[in-house]
């Protein structure tokens, strides 16, 4: 394709909530962060792929990313030098907000859209952005459909619909050697319950806890290994591939609480026991790609495990579901295609 041909595609502005500088290198140790935004180009979408800008150019760098990716450079970027996209993709909604504040005033014409808006609960900040975004922006994309309706009955909005969250299944996938006799729990934000999990410690079979919430007492729990310290893309996969299976033990919520850990076991072609949490019920099919318990049940989830770990023939299956499911409902090129349905269902720019 020449320059002149690509300058003619639409552009999408895409915009990540968390810098991204050190992890979109090319590796085979790395999960690919662009591969949406690649996918999009195979569509025929010019992709701009604007990161949060590192410290001093950021101000509001290396606080979290409610703040840091509000990022004024980059904002005024968007608004100053992509005046002819077609769309504007903030992940997250603090990267949309100086862009929705100030798109009148500039006569900024692009759609505006947010995918992964945060919950508009707990803290009032973050309630105050996320209001301010949802009543300006052009459409919003959240990766639990039970958020999506509670957001559209209270704001009374149609702008908010559901997108289903997707994984780097190319990155993520099973992998040679024997599974070990372990089962393997990951996370380390509110929405995990290692307190109902708790159940499975006492289990004849080791549990490994990659997390910080929990500190490991083998004199207590001989059983239970954890690891605490971050891992890379490589050395997370290796641990879901080893795993006999996973156990992703969640709080009941909105939000979609879990939803990489989830989709990042099933690619890895994984039997999961999760919490039937609404944030991620979308993606559970309860004895096809998972087992699901209900939220808080110790013995469900305890009983849940041991059928899993009793049953070659179940897991396995289980598995082996989870895989297809990921593969052609949850990857990066499918993500890509939903995405820019919904972005071309919102019309023309000025039109």
């Amino acid at each position: 394709m020449t320059n002149s041909e690509a300058s003619r595609r639409d552009v999408i502005v895409m915009m990540p909530s968390n810098r991204r500088h050190d992890l979109l290198r090319k590796s085979p140790d790395l999960a690919n962060r662009l591969g949406v935004a690649e996918a999009l180009d195979t569509l025929g979408y010019r992709i701009e792929y604007l990161d949060v800008h590192a410290w001093p150019l950021n101000p509001l760098a290396g606080r979290p990313s409610l703040f840091s990716s509000i990022d004024p450079l980059r904002a005024a970027n968007v608004l100053l030098r992509q005046r002819r996209a077609l769309a504007v993709v903030s992940y997250y909604q603090s990267g949309a907000l100086l862009v929705l504040a100030l798109r009148r005033l500039l006569g900024f014409k692009p759609r505006v859209v947010i995918v992964d808006i945060g919950d508009d609960q707990n803290w009032p900040v973050r309630e105050r952005i996320v209001r301010f975004c949802i009543r300006r922006a052009d459409a919003v994309f959240t990766f639990a459909s039970e958020q999506a309706e509670h957001l559209r009955a209270k704001y009374q909005t149609g702008v908010v619909r559901f997108l289903p969250q997707q994984a780097d299944t190319g990155f993520y996938c099973p992998g040679p050697g024997a599974t070990e006799d372990f089962v393997l729990s990951v996370g380390g934000d509110v929405s995990r319950d290692f307190e109902t999990l708790r159940a499975t410690f006492d289990l004849d079979f080791p549990v490994v806890l990659r997390t910080h919430l929990v500190a490991e007492d083998r004199a207590r729990y001989a059983n239970v290994s954890v690891i605490r310290e971050r891992l890379s893309d490589a050395a997370l996969r290796d641990l879901y591939r080893r795993a006999k299976i996973v156990v992703l033990p969640l709080h009941d919520m909105r939000h979609p609480g879990g939803i990489t850990t989830l989709l990042e076991a099933f690619a890895c072609g994984k039997a999961v026991v999760a919490s039937n949490s609404r944030g991620i019920r979308d993606y559970l099919r309860d004895g096809e790609n998972c087992l699901a318990v209900p939220c808080g049940d110790a013995e469900a989830l305890r009983q849940a495990v041991l059928r899993l770990m009793n049953d070659d023939g179940l897991r396995e299956r289980i598995g082996r579901q989870a895989r297809i499911y990921a593969e052609t409902e949850l990857s990066q090129s499918r993500h890509a295609q939903r995405l820019a349905a919904a972005i071309r269902s919102l019309g023309t720019p000025g039109a």
